[in-house]
């Protein structure tokens, strides 16, 4: 008798659980399998090696506030809540400061456990704040060959049990959910919430803020044994409600100092964005300065333009400085 697979799923990892956002909201576990092609200059091709062997897990998540520590780790320059970001570029995210492996765990009700031994978030979600949006954006899980361990071994990239499984761990909560109005201030700027009495910024639909981290992979005779963190960047973006375009003008400035090849946010410019949403939950971008603008007319939106706050890295002591912080 044929099996039918079917039903949600969800992911524990690090002690923090993911579901799936949206009604049959999807986790897909998609195992990457190197072929490397064996060539002859009289044949052609004649057969294929097995080269790296990967999985990556990909979800968008639901809205749970608490996945924010297993979605954006210290080493990102990232705090969230009373543990302060710490910017390490090099770190490896599977091994972080040579630590043990993490497992990431698929369970269905239906007691199936699919177990990636040694997993870590290598695309990190965009966050999206607004009444009608989801919090988080799209995420990877790569997950690798466990350490130690030799391609073909038993479990070395994953394990299945068909039945029977119990649920490896996490908690939904009814009052985890963050979605709802965002407003934002920057600094004391004229128009963006600054000074006695400033209107906080509104988002026409949602404020975007974008996550750009790069990886690479570390392989060894074709088998990834290791990323590392490259680099990191974030920007909140919106088309705002609030500021005249007068104001927004001189906010990016190019029509008012801002020179070719000037740094931004150079200490005269930059400011910290804070942006508040429901339940006393804050969302800062340190050290903001604006870039771009737009002025439209017609159609069915406001006649606003997007507009995008760009964070710049500061040092104390020689030490990077968080670049997000969210609050508990």
């Amino acid at each position: 008798m044929s099996t039918i697979y079917a039903g949600p799923g969800k992911i524990y990892m690090g002690s923090k659980a993911l579901w799936p956002e949206g009604e049959n909201g999807q986790i897909k576990a998609e195992v990457k399998q190197q072929a490397v092609d064996v060539v002859s200059g009289f044949f052609g091709r004649v057969t294929a090696l097995q080269g790296d062997a990967q999985a990556i897990i990909s979800l968008t998540p639901f809205d749970n506030w608490s996945a924010l520590p297993l979605l954006f780790p210290a080493y990102l320059g990232v705090s969230v809540g009373a543990a302060t970001g710490a910017l390490v570029i090099g770190t490896r995210p599977h091994n972080p400061g040579g630590g043990s492996d993490v497992p990431a765990d698929i369970w269905s009700p239906d007691g199936r456990l699919y177990t990636f031994p040694r997993a870590a978030v290598t695309k990190h979600p965009d966050i999206h704040l607004g009444i009608n949006k989801a919090l988080f954006g799209p995420v990877e899980i790569a997950c690798l060959i466990a350490t130690g361990a030799t391609l073909g071994g038993t479990g070395s990239l994953y394990t299945i049990t068909a039945t029977g499984a119990a649920d490896p761990g996490g908690q939904q909560s009814g009052t985890d959910y963050q979605r709802g109005p965002w407003h934002g201030v920057w600094g004391t700027v004229a128009g963006f919430g600054g000074g006695s009495g400033g209107v906080p910024v509104e988002a026409e639909d949602e404020w975007v803020i974008t996550t750009a981290a790069k990886y690479s992979p570390l392989p060894v005779q074709t088998l990834v044994r290791a990323y590392k963190l490259d680099r990191v960047s974030f920007m909140a973006k919106c088309r705002p409600y609030g500021p005249t375009h007068a104001q927004i003008d001189a906010a990016i400035g190019i029509n008012d100092g801002r020179l070719l090849g000037q740094q931004f946010a150079n200490g005269t410019t930059g400011a910290d964005l804070v942006l508040s949403g429901p339940n006393a939950k804050t969302i800062t971008l340190k050290n903001a300065d604006a870039v771009g603008a737009g002025f439209e007319f017609g159609g069915t939106k406001l006649g606003t333009g997007e507009i995008g706050f760009v964070t710049t890295m500061t040092f104390t002591s020689g030490a990077p400085q968080p670049l997000l912080l969210f609050s508990v």
